[in-house]
């Protein structure tokens, strides 16, 4: 069976910590992982495994993973545990794709939206429809990779006309690019753009009211997410070391209820290798991040 059913799941002692989590934290507060999972086999179930028992351990309200097989997407909803505590998007991932996980009493409404693509790539997002963020949207995409600053543009105007009548939203992922370099710098003598012409600055032609939780709670750390230096063991250009990850929080104000939001803490989380393994192997060949808002 060229696609075998992936091993069952189990997560009890975390989940119960997680939900004990959920409930303490005070209704206001929202909690939001985003984490590209890395589609590649390699120690493909255990990687499964650490991350979520990483992921249970921050205890989010909503999750955003990106690279997400159909195998691990099967396991992950058949798993009792996570089901207790999270809605799944329901969509299918294949090849690979992203998936949602939202808490319960959230009652999330989730829907999908086709993008400009030469790679699968679309766009998911939860609708929170019951408590204190109701009206909240959470949006997750892996923007094109590769050499396609084009593509990304495009990709990133539909996700803002999508966002544009929903002030208070999120959108996260893989955007695929830095903030203050491109690809492939780490072997130029000069960089490829001077700062005025980075890809980044399409998230100030295209979503100006957005902040990027990263940098607007840690201003002066690269806060690199896909770094060969720190994670040689699943980047294989040491040289590589980039900030494709970003959370990006809307600035407006819901005019009916009075409520915005902004963040006030991001965490890296993979930093560390997995345990019983002898050449560095973390949960992921990204890391993930986890803001609070």
């Amino acid at each position: 069976d060229p696609n075998p059913p992936w091993p069952q799941l189990d997560l009890r002692r975390e989940a119960e910590a997680a939900s004990a989590i959920l409930l303490a934290r005070p209704p206001s507060q929202l909690r939001i992982v985003t984490w590209n999972v890395w589609f590649d086999t390699v120690e493909s179930y255990r990687r499964q495994h650490a991350l979520l028992r990483e992921l249970l351990a921050k205890a989010p309200d909503v999750a955003c993973l990106q690279e997400v097989l159909p195998g691990f997407a099967d396991s992950l909803r058949q798993c009792a545990e996570f089901a207790a505590l999270y809605d799944v998007s329901p969509y299918s991932v294949s090849p690979y794709g992203v998936l949602l996980l939202v808490r319960k009493d959230m009652t999330a409404m989730f829907h999908t939206h086709e993008l400009p693509t030469m790679m699968a790539r679309t766009l998911l997002w939860a609708d929170v429809t019951v408590g204190a963020h109701r009206g909240l949207a959470v949006m997750t995409t892996h923007l094109e990779s590769l050499n396609s600053e084009r593509v990304r543009r495009q990709q990133l105007q539909v996700a803002a006309g999508l966002l544009q009548d929903r002030p208070l939203s999120v959108i996260c992922g893989d955007f695929n690019f830095d903030d203050t370099k491109t690809w492939g710098d780490w072997r130029r003598r000069t960089p490829a753009a001077t700062p005025d012409k980075l890809e980044n600055n399409v998230l100030r032609d295209v979503l100006p009211l957005f902040v990027d939780a990263w940098r607007a709670v840690h201003p002066d750390d690269p806060g690199y997410t896909f770094d060969g230096e720190t994670n040689p063991a699943c980047v294989h250009d040491r040289g590589e070391r980039m900030r494709y990850d970003r959370v990006m929080v809307s600035r407006r104000t819901d005019v009916s209820t009075g409520r915005s939001y902004r963040p006030v803490a991001v965490e890296m989380l993979g930093t560390e290798e997995m345990p019983d393994n002898d050449w560095g192997c973390k949960p992921s060949d990204h890391y993930g991040l986890a803001v609070d808002v």
